[in-house]
């Protein structure tokens, strides 16, 4: 039976016309926020480029706010217009492995932190955070460390105990939306750990040293265990264990 409800089908001109007015008024907004990207710098005193907690913390909350807008493309959004704001507030540059696989990575790479940002790419995990390591605002995009029984991933051991990195952090997963329990990659930076709000603590320790209660085991490599721990932990290091990583949970989860 045909429905005789009256429908108003609006007109395709006056709908264009409403799209352009909303395209300009977003530009408008963009150039905008550029322009305040541009004082942040100075307001930093000195402080890192990247504040992953703060970003991921902001990013959560828009997603929440923005019901009718997948989580997705929100992080999109927001990733290229950060990408902009960082690039524009200082030297920092992204050192990308591209073991397994490649278009893989570059596509969880652009995804995340846009195309704004200076990119470098390595053949190898080790070239790429040993670049990183040697740079103030490098960060190292690498495959997120293996389940138990674990494999050949082990270049987060060297964040851990008597590591030669010591000074690196896992800071961001990647994808930063869905409902992985584990990512598929990670980012790691010289950057102070702080609270997102929404973390798990990744904790490195030897043998000789117990997990702690909740623990989850993440990754295994000779005598070192990598754990994760549901939210923000401030674990004072020794010879046995350290704090080598604060991952914000997907967005979704």
């Amino acid at each position: 039976m045909p429905d005789n409800k009256d429908e108003t089908i609006p007109d395709i001109e006056t709908v264009r016309r409403e799209i352009d007015r909303v395209d300009n008024a977003l530009l408008e907004l963009i150039a905008e926020r550029l322009q305040l990207s541009g004082q942040v710098r100075k307001a930093k005193g000195g402080m890192r480029v990247w504040r992953p907690s703060r970003e991921d913390s902001h990013v959560r909350q828009l997603a929440s706010k923005a019901k009718a807008t997948q989580a997705s493309l929100v992080s999109t959004i927001w990733a290229e217009l950060m990408s902009a704001s960082l690039a524009a507030q200082g030297p920092m540059r992204m050192h990308v492995a591209l073991e397994g696989d490649a278009l893989s990575n570059w596509s969880l790479v652009r995804d995340r932190f846009g195309a704004a940002l200076d990119v470098l790419t390595y053949p190898t995990t080790s070239a790429a955070l040993a670049a990183c390591y040697s740079e103030d605002e490098g960060v190292a995009v690498l495959t997120a460390p293996a389940p138990p029984p674990g494999g050949l991933i082990n270049w987060w051991t060297a964040l851990g105990p008597g590591g030669a990195m010591e000074g690196l952090h896992i800071l961001a997963g990647l994808p930063r939306t869905g409902r992985r329990d584990w990512p598929k990659a990670v980012a790691v930076a010289d950057v102070v750990l702080t609270p997102s709000g929404a973390d798990q603590t990744l904790l490195c320790i030897t043998d000789e040293a117990p997990a702690p209660d909740g623990a989850v085991l993440r990754a295994q490599s000779g005598i070192f265990r990598l754990y994760s721990l549901d939210g923000f932990h401030d674990i004072p290091p020794s010879e046995t264990r350290r704090v080598i990583g604060c991952l914000p949970r997907p967005i979704g989860q």
